[in-house]
């Protein structure tokens, strides 16, 4: 009765653990008795620590252990965001005023004068590019742009060869 009493104690433990400990034969690893309620050792079960956790004893017996961190690259797991443009298309409809004050009320990032060279570039070339972020923001931006009447659309960073006027598109 006592054997199968400190068996079940022995798997709750492990169980409710959360390191990570397997029951090997003495001879291959370092042996850390398990304490009963009563302070008796159970000598029939003992428990050993895995390969990325070790010990450390301090006085009076008691032994404490301590789980080695591992640092995960999750940000390195993470595909980086990829940047996108919007573009800005030339229409002979609106005004310079009405598209400089359109793209500073949609953009709060983009002031009169750089608006005013967005403008230029686009009545130069047919189109430029407004600015560059990541996806979900080049779409608000898109959207906000276009319910003021300009013609505008988004495009992934990678496909321009350089340059602020638009490059390969």
């Amino acid at each position: 009765m006592k054997a199968i009493f400190r068996s079940v104690i022995a798997l709750l433990l492990l169980a409710c653990s959360s390191m990570a400990f397997s029951v090997i034969a003495p001879s291959t690893r370092r042996a850390h008795s398990v304490m009963g309620t009563a302070g008796r050792s159970l000598d029939s079960t003992q428990l050993y620590m895995s390969d990325k956790e070790r010990s450390r004893s301090t006085k009076k017996g008691v032994s404490t252990i301590i789980k080695d961190k591992v640092e995960s690259k999750a940000e390195e797991d993470k595909k980086k965001e990829e940047m996108w443009r919007v573009v800005l298309h030339n229409d002979e409809v609106h005004t310079f005023n009405y598209v400089i004050r359109s793209i500073c009320k949609c953009i709060g990032t983009v002031d009169r004068k750089a608006a005013f060279e967005i403008c230029v570039a686009t009545h130069g070339t047919g189109k430029a590019t407004v600015t560059k972020t990541w996806k979900k923001q080049a779409e608000k931006y898109c959207l906000s742009l276009q319910r003021q009447g300009l013609t505008v659309s988004i495009a992934p960073d990678k496909d321009f060869e350089g340059g602020h006027s638009g490059g390969g598109l």
